[in-house]
């Protein structure tokens, strides 16, 4: 009918139900006189692949926050010898060439500052854009008024500690990858060399070579 409501069926829990058979193999509580030592052994290599995908998530995970802990520490033992100053530019500010590090700026310029109190301090230092002689900008010194690196912020930290965490776990993964593909190759190659067995002996009762004998040939044959 026209104004009928279309019923949606239930959605099959495919996987679910995978996962329980292998598992139920694996355990040795499925009772299926089909089921063969192959299989078992192959669902004993998908649920230990399984245990390591979690196990490798764990670890990566541990990774990150460890990195993360032991940063925000070093980050914090080392904020209180870092002070923000203004330094005046002694010249304008000139494009950076062959700077390594990305974070010391894009232009160079030579600048005088005064840290600590009293301390004139005259040196290079790094700016994000050009600027004429005689501007301000902020720069991080020590204790003793030398240019200092930032100190990090917290984005920096979580990104530095997440990219740790997944290199750890994407590594883990690739050797679970690899054991299992190795381990499944091993087993269809003997279920192949078992199922060669098998039809060696079944193959002349299916075709009736075993009827005619080893001396009959092939009635069509002249």
């Amino acid at each position: 009918m026209a104004g009928a409501r279309r019923t949606r069926s239930p959605r099959p829990r495919y996987r679910h139900l995978y996962l329980h058979r292998h598992l139920c193999r694996a355990l040795g509580l499925e009772h299926n006189d089909l089921a063969r030592a192959v299989d078992r052994a192959r669902s004993r290599a998908l649920v230990l692949a399984a245990l390591a995908v979690g196990l490798a998530a764990l670890l990566g995970a541990g990774i990150a926050w460890a990195e993360l802990a032991s940063t925000a520490r070093r980050a914090a033992q080392s904020a209180p010898h870092l002070h923000r100053v203004d330094a005046v530019l002694l010249g304008p500010a000139r494009a950076a060439t062959g700077v390594a590090d990305p974070q010391a700026g894009r232009y160079r310029a030579d600048a005088e500052w005064t840290y600590p109190s009293g301390q004139r301090h005259t040196g290079e230092v790094g700016l994000d854009r050009s600027a004429p002689s005689g501007s301000t900008t902020g720069i991080w010194v020590g204790d003793a008024g030398r240019p200092a690196a930032a100190p990090p912020s917290t984005a920096d930290l979580v990104s530095d500690a997440v990219s740790l965490g997944l290199s750890g776990c994407v590594g883990m993964l690739t050797l679970v990858g690899c054991g299992l593909g190795l381990r499944l190759t091993r087993l269809n190659n003997r279920t192949d060399a078992a199922w060669q067995r098998s039809w060696s002996a079944v193959e002349p009762v299916w075709t009736g070579r075993a009827a005619r004998g080893p001396g009959n040939g092939d009635p069509r044959r002249g």
